[in-house]
């Protein structure tokens, strides 16, 4: 068999093999794991609020109903009592507004848009670079310009380059989605400290957390402490955060 027949046989077991695999390294879209967080964050981090929450109400529900079991039932009692004359305090906040307005989900969330962007970037960048590669050597190949031991050592650098593409994609991915959970963590810790303090003065005994479509299917308007607990927020963030 002569040198130019089996760089067209490489060809077609290279050629063939490459132009499917750059089709499993697209330019990253919206459906690709490294997607806009800015879509989908604040849903993510609303779910994340509400098992918490979820969470914490159920370890309540334990502490109250089963710590130093001797006097449960007098609690219970007091707690009815209490209820009963009308003496607990009770306030909600709708946590989609609190992440609509909240000064510090908006430069996480913009912070993070930006990221996702930056990477998406790379991603296209290499896969470019990858995709024109490929085409050149499809061409050379074809015009039998490269040798039996070329063609194999070019496919197989080819071959490799993909596979980086497809690695650095996923580590992206990873990467987006640890931010996403840190952003999550961060801006919950800020709003339930900041309740903490701000409780210091109203004395609730419960703040809970609204959201359309939750655990909570009705509260009542004149409970809801929404709007002062944003400005409060935003306040104290702007004294924490002066602008530059």
């Amino acid at each position: 068999m002569t040198e130019e027949t089996t760089s067209e046989n490489i060809a077609n077991e290279a050629v063939n093999p490459v132009e499917p695999a750059t089709e499993n390294i697209q330019p990253v879209t919206p459906e690709e794991p490294v997607a806009h967080p800015r879509k989908t964050d604040k849903y993510q981090m609303l779910l994340a609020i509400n098992i918490i929450l979820f969470l914490a109400l159920a370890v309540l529900y334990v502490l109250f109903f089963s710590k130093n079991g001797n006097n449960a039932s007098g609690k219970i009692a007091q707690t009815l009592q209490k209820a009963g004359s009308g003496t607990m305090k009770v306030a909600f906040i709708n946590n989609d507004s609190v992440l609509a307005h909240y000064d510090l989900v908006t430069k996480l969330s913009d912070e993070l848009a930006g990221k996702t962007k930056r990477l998406e970037g790379e991603i296209a960048s290499k896969q470019k670079a990858f995709e024109k590669d490929a085409s050149y050597f499809q061409e050379q190949v074809q015009k039998k310009a490269l040798s039996d031991q070329s063609a194999q050592e070019i496919y197989a650098q080819l071959q490799q380059n993909q596979q980086s593409i497809i690695d650095l994609r996923d580590k992206y991915a990873m990467e987006l989605q640890q931010n996403q959970l840190d952003m999550n963590v961060v801006v919950l810790d800020s709003v339930m400290n900041f309740l903490k303090r701000y409780n210091d003065k109203y004395k609730f005994d419960y703040i809970l957390g609204f959201t359309k479509g939750g655990n909570i299917l009705y509260a009542n308007d004149t409970l809801d402490i929404t709007n002062d607990v944003i400005k409060e927020l935003n306040n104290q963030y702007r004294i924490a955060t002066p602008a530059k």
